[in-house]
């Protein structure tokens, strides 16, 4: 059925309060306070819905408009009086709504409202001019401006505002709404409300088939998963405006004998193999001006079984099927036909607030003056302009018949098929010949082994060689360790090894780099261990973690033995120790050794620090200075790590990192000042001095970057990019700078030279980290806070190689690794390289480069109760939470909303995309924070092929990662990016505070999708409704807590 509800093109209305008015619409315009809009109630049996709705109102009112609404106009719509007149609308009787200068309506008038019309005013409904004469002849007579809704061209600049679209919806989608057994659907009509239908019927499950006399709408049955209907013969059934035109008699004919062969081949399958399995056919066939054409005789009805149905969604403009009875549900021969003309009434509330958006859209693209009301009909347009819209939407101007418009002086553009995304990448890869591939990678061999060849006629010693092969060898383990490493444990897996790089405090040859890596020590493992707690399940066996205090006081209390005794074990210590802290990350790889991983990581820190003291045997006096400067940074370290939130862990990782980096150039810079006396005679000067400025270099820009993240992620600094003109020029003269610097420093024997050059180079890398940093949006975080994770890691390394300390090296290896995974990771998650990310770009590597596909349509919101309904009749239910629900905290009431679900029954998972959240992990962290039982919180890749089987989606908080732009539109800058595909869900939900663009500033198409509602909120505002309203989704027993069912983003 196609709705008679009616939008406002205002641009063309003529109506005024005074006649000398009418006169001056085209010339100049009228005030917009000149102008009475006039809103009566709808007559027509059964019409439920009101042509604007009070926010309408509100929003005509500050133009300048005056608004006046006949009593009770909006009652059956759920639109009290009250709300009217609180919108600034004057309540009156029908003959001063009928007789204002613009009168809305959503029905045709009757003869007898047409009457009540005031002479030369502009009425905008549904009027069919073609089929009512005896109406057009009457709006004559009062010289009237007819704006005719079921005439709006359909054209892409006119859906915004086409309430034959927005209408459209409605009956297609309400008539396929909640549970329907098994059953196969022939579609036949894919205009709108054949979509709507489709999309509604596919997404519960039943076996869908469309006819369409369009190309372009048989694609679109293709899009929403159903099987296109195609006859043999050739012709296009493309006409003007985007209807369907007539077809010749051979299409017809042809026609006929597809659709009678499929609904007789249906009803049979059906009848022989389930009782339970109907066949419903749906017509939705419409010619602009005419009755709509009758496409099943009788006799196709009597060929059908008995239990079949027919919903002639046509029914208002006479039915396409022979047997309709417009406006009643009846049976004919075993046939059950559904004729109504009312759906959209039966939805009266959203309807009306659909129509309402539609007017108000139409009145800013047609009327953009801030002050007058002017409009300029003009006979000679282009196709697809606003002209176009205006001229073919008025059929009546001052009682002058217009109708038919004329046609457009150019043709419509021919519809070209866009290739998806996979198409494009597809074609990329073939291009790519085996031979050059196999190169490549032969080429990267060959870099590999061309590097050990070169290292090793360099190496000024045996020393530096075993170094070498210690950090080779770590590195590889590190690699295989971390991949290991479970996703939803990314988060502790950052956390420990910012804990493990606190062993910057084993050179011990600074005050302040002991202290600070104190502090990296106590809170990292503490928060680590917060965060496995948290994991921990309520069927779990018990754990006696903290038997593993004994192999740690037998490491530390033999190596401290050992000493006493006079021996020098020291490097065995640190192999120790290093084993240890492999054995953290490898812990990780499960949640059940999770825990202990974390133990082994705290039993190889110490270890570290323990030789690092007996090595140095250092005085009572230096021994009380590093104990307290430790015991200060530790007790410090612990205080934050307990009282941080796990909403603000990404910013205390940064900040942590920080620490990390500063560490690391103190050390550097003490090193040398230590070593410069000894360097002449020292036979690896050359590599002293290289590692020491490098490290330098690495802790400056890992200081300043982490700083700046810390600000953006914690709100300080603006997360939006900082795009300094000429940034690249700058970053690149910078590095120069900074390499530059290393000529002097390698090549002086001067202390005051080689001082220079290291605070030199300490102050460029710090204004580099800034700003590159800065020109990284907040949506790119997460990947800055692993590369600077990996920075500190490389960072280390450089200080073991110059304190020749293999227990650094390793670490070092391990942590740089995990950063560079995790980096890697999530930029496979984006599609995009490191480069595109640290240096502030943005587009995926698969973006072609046109320009993005254009979105167009209306979205359907639902209410916190129609939500309710939903989540009531859904049994597989996936969650897709992003950052918004970081931002609400909304764990908890998820959680018990989660737990109530699955005790009743019902199938509940999350999907986790990597790069939600801040940092890598944080939603699993904070899902396991509320309660969350992991094993129903599984990665993207785990979750992507469920959702076809899926009842209902929530997407609560998340925009980008569920971007179907990233599939379906090659010219995206998210293009390949692969992302939760929750379109492909039966039903979906997204819970987030607007419509508004995710990080990456992309429209999101799912919004409009036939199968998906928003519910929309304010996202300060607390992520919970009361119980009562939504108990009858959980649990009979009513108690005090809340549930989660205006989660926002």
């Amino acid at each position: 059925m196609i709705c008679s509800v009616s939008i406002l093109p205002l641009k063309c209305i003529l109506p005024l309060r005074k006649p000398k008015l009418n006169c001056c619409v085209l010339a100049a315009g009228v005030p917009y306070k000149d102008v009475v809009v006039g809103v009566p109630k709808e007559t027509l049996q059964n019409e439920r819905r009101v042509a604007l709705s009070p926010a309408g109102v509100q929003a005509l009112v500050k133009q300048g408009f005056q608004v006046q609404v006949e009593s009770g106009a909006g009652e059956a719509s759920q639109f009290s009086d009250q709300q009217y007149r609180d919108a600034g609308a004057t309540i009156t009787d029908v003959i001063g709504a009928l007789g204002s200068d613009l009168v809305l309506k959503v029905r045709a008038p009757t003869l007898t409202e047409a009457d009540l019309l005031k002479p030369k005013s502009t009425l905008v409904s549904f009027i069919y001019p073609a089929q009512n004469p005896e109406l057009m002849s009457k709006l004559t007579e009062r010289q009237s401006t007819v704006l005719a809704m079921d005439q709006v061209p359909r054209v892409t600049i006119a859906q915004g505002y086409d309430a034959l679209s927005s209408m459209a919806t409605s009956p297609g989608t309400k008539r396929w709404s909640g549970k329907v057994p098994p059953a196969k659907v022939l579609v036949i009509g894919g205009g709108v409300a054949g979509l709507a239908a489709a999309g509604a019927a596919k997404s519960m499950g039943a076996i869908v088939r469309g006819f369409d006399t369009r190309p372009a709408a048989l694609e679109q049955f293709k899009s929403f998963g159903a099987e296109p209907l195609e006859v043999d013969v050739k012709e296009s059934g493309d006409g003007v405006g985007g209807y369907a035109k007539e077809m010749s008699k051979e299409f017809i004919e042809a026609e006929m004998a597809l659709l009678l062969n499929s609904a007789k081949k249906w009803t049979s399958s059906s009848a022989q193999h389930s009782s339970q399995k109907i066949v419903t056919i749906v017509f939705v066939c419409f010619i602009p001006g005419k009755r709509a054409p009758i496409l099943i005789k009788t006799e196709f009805v009597e060929s059908m079984k008995d239990g079949s149905v027919v919903v002639d969604l046509a029914a208002e403009a006479g039915g396409n099927i022979e047997t309709t009875k417009p406006g009643e549900l009846h049976v004919y021969k075993g046939v059950t036909h559904i004729g109504y003309t009312d759906l959209p009434s039966r939805m009266a509330t959203q309807a009306s607030t659909l129509y309402s958006n539609n007017i108000l859209k139409l009145l800013k693209a047609i009327s953009p003056d801030k002050d007058v009301f002017h409009y300029e009909p003009r006979e000679e347009f282009d196709y697809g302009t606003i002209d176009h819209v205006i001229r073919g939407t008025i059929v009546m101007k001052e009682g002058q018949n217009m109708f038919p418009a004329p046609l457009p002086k150019t043709a419509p553009p021919a519809p070209v098929k866009q290739k998806s995304v996979a198409e494009i990448e597809a074609e990329k890869a073939a291009t790519v010949s085996p031979f050059n591939k196999t190169l490549t990678s032969a080429s990267v061999y060959t870099a590999g082994l061309s590097t050990c060849l070169g290292l090793g006629l360099i190496s000024p010693n045996a020393a530096f060689t075993q170094m070498v092969t210690t950090f080779g060898l770590a590195g590889i383990v590190g690699y295989h360790t971390v991949w290991g490493v479970t996703p939803a444990l990314h988060s502790p897996l950052m956390s420990v090894t910012n804990a493990i790089s606190g062993l910057t405090a084993v050179e011990a040859l600074a005050l302040g780099a002991a202290f600070i890596s104190s502090i990296n020590i106590a809170g990292g493992f503490l928060i680590t261990q917060r965060m496995l707690d948290m994991f921990k399940r309520p069927t779990d066996p018990p754990e006696y973690n903290y038997l593993y205090a004994l192999p740690g006081a037998a490491f530390v209390g033999g190596y401290g033995a050992s000493v006493a005794a006079g021996y020098s074990i020291e490097q065995m210590m640190y192999l120790g120790s290093g084993l240890c802290c492999v054995g953290a990350l490898a812990g990780l790889s499960a949640q059940g050794t999770s825990r202990l991983g974390n133990a082994l990581g705290m039993m190889g820190v110490a270890g570290g620090i323990a030789a690092t003291l007996g090595a140095l045997k250092p005085s009572p006096e230096l021994l009380s200075q590093m104990s307290l400067a430790m015991a200060t940074g530790g007790t410090l370290g612990l205080t934050i790590a307990k009282r941080i939130e796990i909403t603000d862990l990404p910013q205390l990782v940064a900040a942590f990192h920080s620490l990390v980096g500063l560490a690391a150039v103190l050390t550097c810079v003490a090193e040398y000042m230590i070593e410069f006396p000894h360097l002449e005679a020292h036979p690896a000067a050359g590599v002293l001095k290289t590692v020491a400025y490098l490290g330098t270099y690495i802790g400056g820009v890992t200081f300043s970057g982490s700083l700046v993240a810390y600000g953006k992620l914690q709100g300080l600094l603006n997360s939006a990019p900082l795009m300094l003109p000429g940034r690249h020029a700058m970053n690149a003269g910078l590095m120069a700078a900074s390499m530059g610097g290393m000529i002097p420093f390698m090549l002086t024997n001067s202390y005051g030279t080689g001082m220079g050059c290291l605070v030199g180079v300490s102050g460029l890398s710090t204004i580099m980290g800034v700003t590159l940093t800065m020109a990284i949006g907040g949506a790119d975080m997460p990947v800055v806070i692993t590369v600077l994770n990996s920075y500190s890691g490389w960072a280390l390394c450089a200080e073991g190689f110059l304190l020749d300390n293999n227990l650094m090296t390793i670490v070092g290896a391990l942590i740089g690794s995990s950063g560079a995974i995790l980096s890697y990771i999530m930029c496979v998650a984006m599609n995009r390289s490191l480069p595109n990310v640290i240096l502030g770009g943005y587009g995926t590597t698969s973006t072609a480069g046109g320009k993005p596909m254009e979105i167009v349509g209306t979205h359907t919101e639902v209410n916190v109760d129609q939500t309710i309904d939903i989540i009531k009749e859904a049994n597989n239910i996936i969650i897709t939470p992003g950052w918004g629900l970081c931002a609400a905290k909304a764990q908890y009431p998820i959680a018990d909303m989660v737990k109530m679900l699955r005790e009743q029954g019902k199938t509940v998972r999350f999907g986790i995309h990597p790069v939600a959240g801040r940092m890598p992990g944080q939603l699993n962290v904070l899902l396991a924070e509320a309660g969350v039982p992991y094993d129903v919180v599984l990665e993207m890749d785990e979750i992507n092929e469920d959702f076809p089987e899926t009842d209902l989606t929530l997407v609560i908080g998340a925009n980008d990662t569920v971007n179907s732009a990233a599939q379906e539109d090659p010219n995206s800058i998210i293009a390949g990016m692969p992302v939760l595909e929750v379109w492909k869900s039966k039903q979906v939900i997204v819970m987030k505070r607007t419509l508004g663009v995710g990080y990456a500033a992309v429209d999101n198409p799912i919004f409009y999708k036939p199968n998906t509602s928003m519910l929309l909120a304010t996202q300060r505002k607390p992520a919970t409704t009361s119980r009562p309203r939504s108990e009858k989704c959980t649990t009979e027993n009513p108690t005090t807590r809340t549930t989660p069912l205006a989660i926002t983003n």
